[in-house]
């Protein structure tokens, strides 16, 4: 399993790039099931369980979304690359992760 969590406020916006267009985030601090597709492609990367968690009462006092997908080096480089392509997006930097 790897986990990936995105934090910010383009939090939402890459869990809704990377799902079926019109599905709704799962509720706040719950674990849904999701296809995770390609934005650019809508090819399906992976079935992963995803968890939303509102800001300010989060670990980073942001809006965070945990991906926890297949843990398989392939799958955590598409779904990484992924959400490379979401804007606002990008990697975090020596001491900004969690």
């Amino acid at each position: 399993i790897a986990v990936l969590r995105v934090s910010g406020v383009d939090a939402l916006t890459s869990l809704a790039a990377l799902s079926r267009e019109g599905a709704k985030p799962p509720k706040p601090r719950y674990a849904g099931v999701r296809k995770l597709l390609d934005p650019r492609t809508k090819q399906e990367l992976d079935q992963a369980l995803v968890l939303y968690f509102p800001g300010p009462n989060s670990f980073t006092g942001e809006d965070i979304v945990e991906y926890h997908c297949h843990g398989g080096v392939a799958i955590v480089n598409s779904v990484l690359e992924a959400l490379g392509s979401c804007a606002g997006l990008r990697m975090a930097g020596p001491g900004e992760f969690t």
